[in-house]
């Protein structure tokens, strides 16, 4: 099974770190966080790769090369810096690579997943795609899910900024995907487009069936500065945190 790896964001909230480095490379621990990342996969048995970039290439081309000293395969696909296509967009550079299910996650974000038990889910429900969730306490959920009792996602929501819920928990998008190829035939080409506000409710109202993955394990989006900190000190307290 292969992974694509979105990898090109220019890292806006995490400038000046980001002026001379892209955000996969930024250190946590003593690894970059594409590093983390990756290595969730290789826990899993996973070992080959499509890392799509966009913003900066060369540092983690640089670092990583062909794959072949961290024992996995990787293969890079570039966007236009210029004109980059989304967080759904992204993925179609890669789209000749694909033959079979895939996955796909971002650069940013590091999380536990029993990603075995996922693909287990993925392939008994025979769907378009199932995407892991996790449960956001606090404040400022981005996404408002819903699903039933066979984990079929019946309602994806991305909220604005002025609808946000702020009370208690609820489920939010934890940015990890398993996908059938089918899923290429759904993002449109040469233009923007982002699998929470474009692709995902498309598919929902055209009954396509998608499964979802609950997770409460470890989750940290390191878009930010805070997030950064937090993942310092969470790790300081449990630094198996990451099962690396």
């Amino acid at each position: 099974m292969k992974v694509i790896i979105i990898a090109g964001g220019r890292g806006e909230r995490l400038k000046p770190l980001t002026n001379t480095l892209p955000k996969p490379m930024i250190s946590i621990g003593d690894k970059p966080i594409l590093e983390h990342v990756i290595n969730l996969f290789k826990r899993n048995g996973i070992s080959d790769f499509i890392i799509a970039l966009c913003y900066m290439p060369n540092p983690i081309i640089n670092y990583f090369g062909d794959g072949s000293k961290f024992g996995i395969k990787i293969t890079y696909t570039f966007e236009d810096p210029d004109s980059p296509l989304g967080t759904s967009g992204g993925i179609l550079p890669a789209k000749e690579l694909i033959a079979d299910t895939f996955i796909v996650t971002y650069a940013d974000i590091l999380r536990n997943l029993y990603l075995k038990e996922m693909i287990k889910l993925h392939k008994k429900s025979k769907g378009i795609a199932t995407i892991n969730i996790y449960k956001h306490t606090g404040s400022n959920f981005k996404s408002n899910l819903k699903f039933n009792e066979d984990n079929t996602l019946t309602k994806f929501n991305e909220l604005k900024k002025s609808q946000r819920l702020s009370r208690g928990f609820n489920w939010s998008n934890g940015s990890l995907y398993i996908f059938e190829p089918e899923i290429f035939k759904y993002i449109p080409k040469n233009s923007k487009s982002d699998f929470s506000k474009d692709i995902f409710p498309k598919l929902l109202k055209m009954n396509k069936k998608i499964s979802v993955y609950p997770s409460d394990d470890y989750f940290i989006d390191l878009g930010t500065k805070e997030s950064l900190e937090k993942i310092s000190k969470d790790l300081k307290l449990t630094p198996s945190i990451l099962d690396d």
